[in-house]
């Protein structure tokens, strides 16, 4: 399946199955190494979506005299 057809959501959820079965489960080597270069893959695109919106998130702070306003948050991954 390619990562780029899913949500974050889905994304996050198959990693963390990949990671689970890495865990737990009797795998070939090969096996193994599919589910670890899938799960970089989803890795990376998750990553690349947290950037995307980065720049569009905004935290409502309040200004000295109580007014709110916007300011872009930036979360450094």
């Amino acid at each position: 399946m390619k990562t780029n057809k899913l949500t974050y959501e889905e994304a996050i959820k198959e990693l963390e199955q990949i990671i689970e079965d890495l865990e737990e489960k009797d795998l070939s080597l090969m096996d193994s190494l599919e589910k670890f270069k899938r799960g970089v893959n989803l890795y990376n695109y998750c990553n690349e979506i947290l950037k995307d919106v980065e720049g569009e998130v905004k935290i409502l702070l309040k200004d000295e005299e109580g007014n709110l306003e916007e300011e872009d948050f930036y979360m450094g991954v």
